[in-house]
């Protein structure tokens, strides 16, 4: 009988246990995610290929320009024969929904 008990008292301690250590909260905001996205434009007279943090882009001089979403830190990079490149920028929130010209960084 002492078994049956204790195996029960078991079962139950364990289930409430990984019950309330599976909850988890994530405090990462290395990249926060903001609604909307971020326009990059090659204002510059030159071409440029960057890296995106996704994809590996090319923007066309005077006026070349993707979307990326916005997500603050992060990074923009050139790109070299689709290789990630020196950094040119790094995403903040304060730049969510607009328009940012190369020339600023470059």
């Amino acid at each position: 009988m002492k078994n049956i008990l204790f195996s029960c008292f078991l079962i139950v301690f364990f289930i409430i246990n990984t019950g309330f250590t599976s909850i988890q909260i994530n405090t990462d905001v290395s990249f926060r995610k903001v609604e909307g996205s971020l326009k990059i434009v090659n204002d510059t007279k030159q071409d440029i290929y960057i890296f995106t943090g996704q994809a590996h882009v090319m923007l066309y001089h005077g006026g070349g320009s993707t979307s990326v979403t916005c997500q603050a830190g992060r990074k923009i990079h050139r790109s070299d024969k689709g290789k990630k490149g020196s950094l040119i920028f790094t995403i903040d929130e304060a730049m969510c929904g607009k328009t940012v010209k190369l020339s600023a960084y470059l």
